[in-house]
C-alpha cells in the first residue's frame, strides 16, 4: 500500500464520508433527534385533527358568548300564536312565525314596565300582577293584544327584566367605492399651478 500524505488525509476522509462511510466525530453534539418523518395519510390526519380542534376552540368562545346574551323569553298570546323576545337595555327583538322584529327603547316610560316600540308595534313588556304580560298596540289593528309569559321548565315565574347590555347593533355598512370623492383640486379655472 502506497503511503498516503498528511495533506490528501482529511481529503479521503470526506470521501469516504460522502459516499457512506461513518463519519468522523465530531466535537459538536446534537442537540435534538430529527422528528420523524410522517406518511402523507398522517400528515392529512394531523392537520384534519388541528382544524377541527381550532373550530371547537372557536366555537367554545362563541358559546361563552352567548351565555351573556339576553335571555329568550317565550310568550303564548291568543289564537295560539307564540313569539320570543330578548330584551335589552336599548332595544328589544322579537321572534315569532312570521318574522322578526327590532324594536326601539322608548325614554321616560311610566312605571316599571318597559316600552319599546317601531313604526308598525308598541310593546309595553312587564305588566299584570306578576309582571308577566306584554301589550302589543299594533298600527293596523284597533285593538290590543295581551300575551302571557311561558317560563321554562327549569325557571320559575319571575319578573320580566332587561338584560343589563347593550342589544347588538350590526356594523356600520361600508363606503360606496364609487361615491365622489371631495378634494381641495380645482380643475379647469387656469389656474391649476402652486400659489
Amino acid at each position: 500500500m502506497a503511503p498516503v500524505s498528511r495533506a490528501r488525509a482529511p481529503e479521503a476522509g470526506r470521501r469516504a464520508a460522502w459516499a457512506g462511510a461513518a463519519r468522523p466525530a465530531s466535537m459538536f453534539k446534537a442537540k435534538m433527534a430529527a422528528p420523524p418523518a410522517r406518511s402523507a395519510p398522517e400528515a392529512t390526519l394531523f392537520i384534519a385533527f388541528r382544524r377541527l380542534a381550532g373550530g371547537l376552540a372557536l366555537a367554545a368562545l362563541g358559546g361563552c358568548a352567548s351565555w351573556q346574551d339576553a335571555p329568550r323569553l317565550a310568550y303564548q298570546c291568543p289564537h295560539e300564536l307564540r313569539f320570543e323576545a330578548r330584551l335589552y337595555q336599548d332595544m328589544a327583538l322579537l321572534e315569532g312565525l312570521r318574522g322578526h322584529a327590532v324594536l326601539e327603547r322608548v325614554p321616560g316610560a311610566e312605571g316599571d314596565a318597559l316600552h319599546y316600540a317601531d313604526p308598525t308595534v308598541r310593546a309595553r313588556f312587564g305588566l299584570g300582577l306578576d309582571a308577566r304580560l306584554v301589550r302589543l298596540d299594533y298600527t293596523g289593528i284597533p285593538e290590543p293584544v295581551y300575551c302571557q309569559h311561558l317560563p321554562g321548565a327549569d325557571a320559575p315565574a319571575a319578573a320580566v327584566r332587561a338584560s343589563p347590555r347593550l342589544g347588538p347593533r350590526p356594523p356600520p355598512p361600508r363606503p360606496d367605492p364609487d361615491a365622489p370623492v371631495q378634494t381641495n383640486i380645482r380643475q379647469g379655472d387656469g389656474r391649476n399651478g402652486p400659489g
